[in-house]
């Protein structure tokens, strides 16, 4: 609850002094698209089974025209820091009800929630969580279109699966909200400012080791294990910053060797970050970053030069925040432009038919594989049902 407060406290001084030292900004967004952007089939129409070839920049602009309007920050919420405030401890379940279907999957790791069976995390660069997934996925609905949404470090994750998997990617389209894109320069812009290192780090810092905590007895299950080793040095650290976790633990425990570990949470912010592989994504991608996210200070607005990738940087909006007022509600500005990108890309766009270069099959033991890749698998083992999504997770801060 402390950490509640602190939150609370020192955003609600920086807040006051930004209000102070700003004037109102100018509101329009930055949309940055390659200087030629790609050529797409697209339908005429939304019955029509006529197509055209279309610039990727035309179609964005047509079809997707909200991601052109000025976001209006609701007068409460008026920077950066209310909005990431506000993110983190406001209560989205009556308004945002969220429920699904959950299915477990036996994989080598775990996360997001999911009880882990195996000496390993997630990290911000670790794909094969998400590309598993993905396998079970598309074998399970071979024919339907796979649309790809990542949220702050899930957005690292997704950007870095498509670059990986370039023109054989499942997942026929991206788009990235509030990506933290250059590890290692955000790391250091947090670690320079009072609210950045006190609030920020050592909230984000505080999830990960109570993530681990959560999980200490399954990833003792080897004590000779190099993770096992590592936890007592990482559940022993006092109020982390998010960089002392990472060079205590994650940079050993964030995945598997030979990748893993690392000689320092430097080295593994270099290699996890996904500014440096948007010009290996092949499949229609968005991203949108606010200026004044206290969190995400470095975005690369140049989209690589990719003709596929549309970068959108908002005057304000925070970290996951871009709250706008509603009808009687506080409403998220990003939820129109976001839909309208899924309806672009899931139905308007006509996506090349091609067989995946990797088949999927079932080996003799009952794991969904794909070819070339032997090391991964999934396997549906029991559990999961219908999820209340709502509640978030105990011990976490939402949206850090």
């Amino acid at each position: 609850m402390g950490s509640l407060f602190s939150l609370v406290g020192l955003g609600f001084m920086g807040a006051l002094f930004s209000i102070a030292s700003h004037g109102l900004p100018d509101k329009t967004p930055l949309i940055h698209f390659a200087p030629k952007p790609a050529l797409l089939s697209a339908r005429k129409s939304k019955d029509s089974d006529e197509t055209e070839e279309i610039s990727f920049r035309t179609l964005v602009e047509s079809r997707c025209p909200s991601l052109f309007t000025q976001f209006h920050p609701i007068w409460w919420l008026s920077n950066g820091h209310f909005q990431t405030i506000y993110c983190v401890l406001g209560d989205f379940s009556k308004r945002d009800k969220m429920w699904y279907n959950r299915t477990y999957l036996r994989l080598g790791d775990g996360g997001a929630g999911v009880p882990i069976t195996s000496p390993q995390l997630y990290s911000a660069g670790h794909t094969d969580d998400l590309r598993q997934a993905v396998f079970y996925i598309a074998h399970k609905y071979p024919n339907a279109p796979l649309l790809g949404l990542g949220f702050s470090l899930g957005a690292n994750v997704l950007t870095r699966y498509l670059a990986e998997e370039g023109s054989s990617s499942r997942i026929i389209s991206g788009c990235a909200l509030a990506c933290p894109w250059d590890l290692e320069q955000n790391n250091l812009g947090l670690l320079r400012t009072f609210l950045g290192k006190h609030v920020y780090s050592k909230g984000m810092g505080g999830n990960l080791q109570n993530l681990l905590r959560r999980h200490e007895k399954a990833l003792q299950s080897d004590p000779e294990h190099r993770v096992t080793k590592a936890m007592p040095s990482a559940l022993a650290l006092r109020n982390p910053t998010l960089e002392k976790f990472d060079d205590t633990f994650t940079r050993v425990a964030g995945g598997s060797a030979p990748t893993f570990p690392f000689a320092t949470a430097h080295d593994y912010y270099r290699w996890g970050s996904s500014h440096q592989v948007v010009q290996d994504i092949r499949v229609p991608f968005l991203a949108i970053n606010a200026a004044d996210d206290p969190v995400v200070r470095h975005v690369p607005m140049d989209g690589g030069g990719n003709g596929l990738v549309v970068m959108e940087l908002t005057p304000s909006g925070g970290h996951l925040g871009w709250f706008q007022a509603g009808d009687g509600f506080v409403d998220r500005w990003t939820t129109k432009p976001v839909l309208e990108w899924l309806k672009l890309t899931g139905e308007d766009i006509v996506h090349r038919t091609k067989e995946p270069t990797r088949r999927l099959y079932i080996d003799d033991e009952g794991w969904l594989r794909e070819e070339g890749t032997p090391l991964l698998g999934c396997k549906k083992v029991e559990g999961g049902g219908m999820f209340n999504g709502n509640g978030g997770e105990k011990g976490m801060l939402q949206g850090l």
